[in-house]
């Protein structure tokens, strides 16, 4: 009876080790993914302002920052939210230009943020 319950210990621990540097790696993950999706998009985003000239490419954009944000860690997710709300108007043939230019002097910080995070985080230079 002692040898199966010291059997199963090491079984136990075993599994509790690989719980844990699982929930290790989902955190690393996390940022790993994130870092994926800035990679795929970071073409999109050297031409978003190509982009934002046609709505169906703006439509795409879109897009991929859905993508993004889906993976964006806290600090950036809001910044990324701003970002997807600014450029999902000009899916329209005719965005209304005068309240998109005071929107997009309001989203220089949040492209900063992303600029610089996505920098320090994952190495991808999105500013050049």
């Amino acid at each position: 009876m002692r040898t199966t319950a010291m059997r199963r210990g090491p079984s136990v621990a075993l599994a509790l080790l690989l719980s844990a540097t699982s929930l290790g790696a989902c955190s690393s993950g996390s940022t790993g993914s994130y870092c994926d999706a800035l990679t795929t998009a970071e073409a999109d985003w050297k031409d978003a302002g190509a982009t934002l000239k046609d709505p169906a490419a703006a439509a795409r954009f879109v897009a991929t920052i859905t993508q993004v944000e889906a993976s964006a860690p806290e600090e950036v997710k809001a910044d990324w939210a701003s970002l997807h709300a600014l450029v999902a108007k000009f899916t329209v043939d005719q965005p209304d230009l005068t309240a998109l230019t005071k929107q997009m002097q309001g989203f220089e910080s949040s492209a900063k943020r992303i600029e610089t995070h996505a920098k320090e985080t994952c190495g991808i230079d999105l500013g050049s």
